[in-house]
């Protein structure tokens, strides 16, 4: 009888109750992929991938909630309590395009065909309904050694999608494996063809590569295979800042942008720079804002120029004489304001990955004091304040313009410090005091 360590056993169940299905109807089915791997290897499965000889035409007729998502390619979603399984059916596969796509598939019989088709011989493994392993590869023997080798002939397998190459480079580092001498060998005298693979496909592998528990093995790797040197994106190398890239396993996995900050602080990037390089990358435009926030934020965190210890005699008394009035509180509660309170967090973060040269007296009092100003300020955004722009406007019998951004902004961070009372009157007093010079001046 089957059992699943690694699964949760609902999903255990139902990936199960597909393979009688099948077998009930005359078919094969067996679990493959990373789903028979990370069981051996005692790994969290989040998917169960099944591949069997019956045919998508075949699988759609037996199955009542499916989705044909790859039918071209034999993949059949068949959705099961709410939950999703990709079944496909055995194939081979033709030329190769550009060393990334086959050209055509042929629909076979025979598992052990479409074994020998995958990427290394860990992915390689078929596990049946009654428990046992089908492993013509010798694929847990690898595991067991720590080795990433590829299916068969290591060269052909990159011809035929030279993303392979980056991904025998991202299990060895998510996994803490070394490639097999006839692997390395082969990427070594094919890794040109990199240029062929899509910048986001490279991209999806190296954030998982990243955010693993070994992002620096994966970076030394990238750097031992001249990889980089042949991707379409130009990747500064070697990094201005190579030390950062060692600080990479100090910040957690999650979230992995943080990593990414981190990498683009060591390659030398300023906030703009880092935005143009992550759109090359193809991430997202949420990702780069929150990359190009932290650059910004971490930016103005060191142009801060605040009395130190030396002057005061007394470091305590550097943070107690200056409460309100200290440029270091003001500039990061402005920081807030600007750039977000979940942005603020994340440079805490940062600074904990910072090389001890790089804790200069004013960031170190940024960042110890950081939880306990974030938690005094008064107001968060211009919805906090007990007015808005048309109250001002009204106070003041005048029309508004580009003016009352500014003033409003003005306003928010005097009530976010302290400096002010977030109550009505007082606040247009304020304005009235400030719009002469500010306001209606320019109105």
């Amino acid at each position: 009888m089957m059992q699943w360590n690694w699964v949760d056993a609902h999903t255990a169940e139902r990936g199960m109750s597909l393979l009688r299905r099948l077998a009930d109807n005359g078919y094969e089915g067996y679990f493959v992929g990373g789903c028979v791997r990370d069981e051996l290897m005692g790994r969290p499965i989040n998917d169960m991938d099944i591949a069997t000889n019956a045919t998508p035409e075949q699988v759609l007729e037996l199955f009542e909630h499916t989705v044909p998502t790859g039918i071209a390619h034999g993949t059949i979603t068949v959705i099961v309590d709410g939950e999703h399984f990709e079944l496909t059916t055995y194939r081979t596969e033709g030329q190769y395009v550009d060393h990334r796509r086959p050209e055509q598939v042929e629909f076979v019989s025979d598992l052990y065909e479409d074994l020998r088709r995958r990427d290394f011989t860990m992915n390689a493994i078929a596990r049946g309904l009654d428990g046992e392993y089908v492993d013509p590869f010798h694929g847990r023997e690898d595991l067991q050694k720590g080795i990433i080798r590829c299916v068969g002939v290591p060269g052909e397998r990159f011809d035929e999608d030279a993303l392979r190459m980056v991904r025998g480079l991202r299990f060895a580092s998510v996994f803490d494996f070394e490639l097999e001498s006839e692997t390395w060998t082969a990427l070594l005298e094919r890794r040109e063809l990199i240029r062929y693979i899509a910048t986001e496909r490279i991209r999806v592998e190296m954030e998982k590569m990243i955010a693993g528990p070994h992002p620096v093995k994966g970076i030394r790797l990238l750097q031992q295979s001249g990889l980089v040197g042949y991707m379409k994106v130009n990747v500064p190398c070697p990094a201005a800042r190579p030390e950062l890239l060692e600080r990479l396993e100090v910040v957690a996995g999650e979230p992995w942008l943080l990593r990414w900050t981190l990498i683009m602080l060591a390659l030398g990037c300023n906030d703009e720079q880092a935005r143009q390089a992550l759109k090359q990358w193809t991430f997202s435009n949420a990702a780069v804002d929150l990359v190009v926030r932290l650059l910004r934020l971490h930016q103005q965190l060191l142009t801060v120029d605040m009395p130190t210890a030396q002057d005061t005699n007394d470091k305590h008394d550097v943070v107690a004489s200056q409460e309100k009035s200290n440029p270091a509180r003001l500039t990061l509660i402005a920081g807030v304001l600007q750039y977000g309170q979940d942005t603020a967090e994340l440079w805490q973060q940062l600074y904990t990955a910072l090389p001890e040269q790089d804790h200069t007296p004013t960031l170190r009092i940024l960042y110890e004091q950081a939880p306990a100003w974030i938690e005094s300020m008064q107001a968060y955004s211009l919805a906090d304040l007990c007015v808005n722009g048309q109250d001002v406007l009204s106070a003041l019998d005048t029309r508004g313009g580009p003016w009352l951004g500014k003033l409003m902004q003005q306003i928010l961070l005097a009530v976010a410090s302290g400096e002010l009372g977030n109550d009505r009157d007082t606040i247009l007093d304020y304005a009235r005091t400030h719009a002469e010079t500010g306001g209606k001046a320019n109105a």
